[in-house]
């Protein structure tokens, strides 16, 4: 495999010991060009929905279960809803609904998301072990300019460590002006408690502080760059500190819709209600996730997919 092949659609666990840091990185390119590509959102729309996916992943990386981890961002503005899932067998999907005439009418910033198009609201992290588990889940309000300082936000408040995290999505450019596709990365890292709790010493205190530094000095493009693979990435970003991989995990689009579930949902309404769904006598269906389309009868009975 190529180094470029080697750099997407991963998760990235790594420590670095003599900081007391350990840390996630993530690496969308297929998986979020495809996830972005199915539907015609704005340029600042894709930005958000890819870096809450890149986000959500880092996120969710810890997690020793099987479930789902999502992040939904909610508010009143132009952006009125955007969901990233992850599941912990590595599949992804997201979507966002969005008031197209309001977004096609603010100078939005692109480069980097524009938390503000949402508004006020919030984000809500939920944690779903399955049926026979209860939900968790945090909250934090919408005031900050990007979604990673959101997340930041967030993480202050309920995670008993020091944590930070950066984030990236862009149409990745080619030499010749065009797209290459989407692309998007995700850096969290977190420091272990030291050995008096989670604020220890002045030393743990300092060796977070050259954590929190060298971290910031990433270059945002560098977090989607096709040909910066995870080592090439960490270890001169983290240099001269020991920057120790571990075992990355997979990461791919994958949508639980299907033709069984949408006629599920349609043979739930009653007949008046089928009737007025319909038009030309057939009733169709589009997920919002992968834009799967499904076209059925009044009776509930599958037409046609695509």
């Amino acid at each position: 495999m190529t180094e470029a092949a080697l750099a997407d659609d991963l998760l990235q666990p790594f420590q670095i010991p003599a900081l007391d840091v350990h840390g996630r990185l993530v690496r969308l390119g297929p998986a979020i060009d495809d996830i972005l590509s199915r539907h015609a959102y704005p340029q600042a729309v894709s930005v958000l929905l890819g870096e809450a996916l890149a986000m959500t992943a880092a996120l969710a990386g810890a997690l020793k279960f099987e479930g789902t981890f999502t992040t939904q961002v909610q508010g009143n503005g132009p952006i009125r809803l955007m969901v990233a899932d992850y599941r912990t067998d590595g599949a992804m999907r997201g979507y966002a609904g969005f008031d197209a005439e309001a977004i096609a009418s603010i100078d939005a910033v692109t480069a980097t998301g524009d938390a503000r198009l949402f508004g006020p609201g919030h984000m809500a992290f939920t944690i779903d072990r399955g049926p026979d588990s209860d939900r968790y889940q945090g909250l934090v309000a919408i005031e900050g300019p990007t979604l990673a300082s959101n997340v930041r936000a967030y993480l202050a408040r309920s995670v008993q460590m020091r944590a930070d995290v950066q984030v990236a999505a862009l149409a990745w450019p080619e030499e010749d002006g065009g797209s290459a596709g989407w692309r998007a990365g995700c850096l969290l890292i977190e420091q272990l408690p030291g050995p008096q709790g989670p604020v220890d010493d002045a030393d743990h205190a300092e060796r977070w502080r050259e954590a929190r530094t060298l971290t910031r000095a990433l270059v945002r493009a560098d977090l989607a760059d096709p040909l910066a693979p995870p080592p090439l990435l960490l270890g001169p970003l983290y240099r001269p500190h020991d920057v120790r991989l571990h075992d990355t995990r997979p990461l791919r689009f994958f949508c639980r819709c299907s033709a069984e579930r949408a006629g599920t949902v349609v043979r739930s309404f009653p007949d008046g209600e089928r009737a007025e769904l319909a038009d030309d006598g057939a009733i169709e269906i589009t997920c919002d996730y992968c834009a799967a389309r499904y076209l059925f009868d009044l009776d509930g009975e599958l037409l046609d997919s695509a």
